[in-house]
């Protein structure tokens, strides 16, 4: 597991938290955050799914992509959760089988909540940070109590 903090450049980074934090930005209401059923919900915008790019804001991800150096995209997909009275945490789950492939979670913006590991590490949100590892790694997303909403992109990639 690696974390990088400051990831993109302050003007890419702005550019990309501006556009994914308007009003006018598509999000898409999931029943589900980890597995059918686990009774949790959360808001999506997919950018690519099954080799195909669904998003006009691809450009605003773009330097993320270039930096990973993603040979081979698998999905990426942006999450938004609301504000809950804990900080309850999804379901442990992988992001993809597929052999080799490295899960990166981009963080949006600052807030208490996180990304846990099976392992017990904890990737706390915070804006412009950048955690990658294997996407065979159990993890989930620990929603916030101390912002309106958590943002977070995740790709899937080969190397």
């Amino acid at each position: 597991m690696k974390t990088i903090d400051n990831f993109l450049s302050k003007k890419d980074f702005d550019n990309l938290k501006k556009i994914i934090t308007t009003t006018t930005f598509p999000w898409y209401y999931n029943d589900s955050k980890s597995a059918d059923g686990d009774d949790n919900f959360q808001f999506i915008h997919i950018f690519f799914w099954e080799d195909k790019i669904l998003s006009p804001f691809w450009n605003y991800i773009a330097p993320i992509l270039d930096q990973l150096k993603a040979k081979k995209i698998i999905r990426i997909k942006a999450n938004l959760t609301t504000k809950k009275p804990n900080n309850i945490k999804s379901k442990m789950h992988i992001d993809t089988n597929i052999d080799k492939s490295i899960t990166s979670v981009f963080y949006i913006n600052t807030n208490n909540g996180s990304t846990l590991f099976e392992d017990g590490n904890v990737c706390k949100s915070k804006e412009n940070r950048i955690v990658t590892f294997k996407s065979k790694t159990k993890h989930c997303g620990i929603d916030t109590t101390d912002a309106n909403i958590r943002i977070v992109i995740n790709f899937n990639y080969l190397q």
